[in-house]
């Protein structure tokens, strides 16, 4: 005796089904994943501050952390990216890599007062350089009490030997020095940075007692200058500027 066959419309409705299980199973394993920040990214963000005092950071209302007054500080944002888009070191198309939307703020540590808010876009293995200044107009009132404002002056791609540009641009930046040196008694100094006018840059010091004064960042050519604090330690010392992944070296006698 033959077994009779399942007639092709009842067939079809098993596979359906069978996909439709297979579909169900993994929203299923899908959602505590994503609830587990597995399709998250990091992004950096590079942020300089202009303003008399410190501020402190925040992206959608999270705080990221500090930054002293004329001081640059980095941060890694965790997002879930939103898009896609293709840039390498050179400029040329290479795989996508995934942005995210953010809002950015800023709070001036001493006076409470906040930034209105910053819509940025992040891109993955690209750093977002941020600068934060005392606003125009209410700074020619009271300075001292100006809210800060944030604005957003490039995304440079990653690159290595001290190479960072705007988004699709390949950037080289030159110092007009490599090294300078004071007395135990300190003083003021500063360096051109050499790049095109499309490049952004940042200066950041390695110790706290060689402090950025003016031009912690900016795009283009420009200056840094920078404060020696005196030397009460009795030693000699040294310390260093990065820019643009490049590095001054200041040195300091007893």
């Amino acid at each position: 005796m033959t077994t009779p066959k399942a007639s092709s419309a009842a067939y079809v409705l098993q596979r359906r089904r069978f996909r439709a299980c297979l579909l169900a199973g993994g929203l299923v394993l899908a959602v505590p994943l994503f609830g587990c920040g597995l399709f998250h990214s990091d992004f950096d963000i590079a942020v300089g501050n202009r303003m008399a005092n410190p501020v402190s950071i925040f992206s959608n209302g999270g705080k990221l952390g500090d930054v002293g007054s004329n001081q640059t500080a980095t941060f890694t944002v965790e997002e879930t990216p939103i898009g896609h888009t293709a840039i390498d070191s050179t400029g040329t198309s290479t795989s996508p890599s995934a942005t995210a939307q953010v809002t950015l703020s800023a709070q001036d540590m001493t006076t409470g007062r906040l930034s209105a808010g910053l819509a940025a876009t992040l891109v993955k293995h690209a750093t977002t350089y941020v600068d934060v200044t005392p606003c125009v107009a209410l700074s020619l009132i009271d300075a001292g009490s100006a809210p800060p404002c944030l604005s957003v002056s490039s995304t440079s791609v990653s690159a290595s030997s001290g190479t960072a540009g705007s988004q699709g641009q390949a950037c080289t930046f030159s110092l007009s020095g490599s090294s300078q040196s004071f007395t135990a008694t300190g003083g003021t100094g500063n360096v051109t940075v050499t790049t095109s006018s499309d490049c952004a840059w940042s200066a950041t010091s390695s110790e706290s007692w060689l402090t950025v004064v003016s031009g912690s960042s900016g795009t283009g050519a420009g200056v840094v200058a920078f404060r020696v604090a005196p030397n009460t330690t009795g030693e000699a010392r040294a310390a260093s500027l990065s820019i643009g992944g490049q590095t001054l070296t200041v040195n300091q006698t007893a």
